[in-house]
Protein backbone atom coordinates (compact mmCIF):
# COMPACT_ATOMS: atom_id res chain seq x y z
CA UNK A 1 0.00 0.00 0.00
CA UNK A 2 2.71 2.51 0.95
CA UNK A 3 4.70 1.72 -2.22
CA UNK A 4 1.53 2.14 -4.26
CA UNK A 5 0.99 5.66 -2.89
CA UNK A 6 4.66 6.53 -3.37
CA UNK A 7 4.38 6.17 -7.15
CA UNK A 8 1.36 8.50 -7.41
CA UNK A 9 1.97 10.75 -4.42
CA UNK A 10 2.69 10.50 -0.72
CA UNK A 11 1.07 10.49 2.70
CA UNK A 12 1.00 13.81 4.48
CA UNK A 13 -0.87 16.28 6.64
CA UNK A 14 -1.84 19.90 6.01
CA UNK A 15 0.20 22.49 7.92
CA UNK A 16 -1.91 24.02 10.66
CA UNK A 17 -0.52 27.48 9.81
CA UNK A 18 -0.09 27.77 6.01
CA UNK A 19 -2.17 24.70 4.93
CA UNK A 20 0.64 23.39 2.67
CA UNK A 21 1.13 19.59 2.66
CA UNK A 22 3.88 18.09 4.83
CA UNK A 23 5.06 14.55 4.19
CA UNK A 24 4.95 12.18 7.18
CA UNK A 25 7.67 9.78 8.28
CA UNK A 26 7.63 6.13 7.27
CA UNK A 27 6.74 5.18 10.85
CA UNK A 28 3.59 7.32 10.77
CA UNK A 29 2.73 6.01 7.28
CA UNK A 30 2.92 2.41 8.52
CA UNK A 31 0.71 3.26 11.51
CA UNK A 32 -1.80 4.99 9.22
CA UNK A 33 -1.79 1.98 6.89
CA UNK A 34 -2.58 -0.34 9.80
CA UNK A 35 -5.57 1.68 11.03
CA UNK A 36 -6.98 2.86 7.68
CA UNK A 37 -9.35 -0.07 7.02
CA UNK A 38 -11.00 0.21 10.45
CA UNK A 39 -14.43 1.65 11.01
CA UNK A 40 -14.84 5.23 12.24
CA UNK A 41 -15.98 3.96 15.68
CA UNK A 42 -12.67 2.18 16.16
CA UNK A 43 -10.67 5.26 15.14
CA UNK A 44 -11.43 7.05 18.42
CA UNK A 45 -8.17 5.76 19.93
CA UNK A 46 -6.19 7.60 17.23
CA UNK A 47 -6.39 10.90 19.07
CA UNK A 48 -3.83 9.54 21.53
CA UNK A 49 -1.43 8.80 18.65
CA UNK A 50 0.04 12.19 17.90
CA UNK A 51 3.29 13.26 16.28
CA UNK A 52 5.13 16.51 15.66
CA UNK A 53 6.16 17.82 12.24
CA UNK A 54 7.85 20.99 11.01
CA UNK A 55 6.50 22.61 7.84
CA UNK A 56 9.01 22.98 5.03
CA UNK A 57 7.31 26.14 3.75
CA UNK A 58 6.59 28.31 6.80
CA UNK A 59 8.97 26.47 9.18
CA UNK A 60 6.17 26.24 11.77
CA UNK A 61 6.03 23.18 14.02
CA UNK A 62 2.81 21.60 15.25
CA UNK A 63 1.32 18.41 16.67
CA UNK A 64 -0.88 16.28 14.40
CA UNK A 65 -3.11 13.25 14.93
CA UNK A 66 -2.73 10.09 12.85
CA UNK A 67 -6.34 10.63 11.82
CA UNK A 68 -5.24 13.82 9.97
CA UNK A 69 -3.00 11.87 7.57
CA UNK A 70 -4.20 11.91 3.98
CA UNK A 71 -2.97 10.98 0.50
CA UNK A 72 -1.35 13.91 -1.32
CA UNK A 73 -0.62 13.99 -5.05
CA UNK A 74 2.80 14.95 -6.38
CA UNK A 75 6.21 14.90 -4.74
CA UNK A 76 7.04 16.04 -1.19
CA UNK A 77 8.75 19.41 -0.84
CA UNK A 78 12.43 19.66 -0.01
CA UNK A 79 13.43 21.83 2.92
CA UNK A 80 15.21 25.03 1.93
CA UNK A 81 18.55 25.09 3.66
CA UNK A 82 19.83 28.44 4.86
CA UNK A 83 23.24 29.33 3.50
CA UNK A 84 26.01 30.68 5.69
CA UNK A 85 25.76 34.10 4.02
CA UNK A 86 22.03 34.28 4.76
CA UNK A 87 22.63 33.69 8.47
CA UNK A 88 25.24 36.45 8.75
Amino acid sequence: MIQEIASNGYLGVRCSRCREPIDVTKRVAVLFDQIKPRQSDEREDLKARAFTLRCKVCDGESVYDVSEVQEVEGQPRKRKLATKSAKA
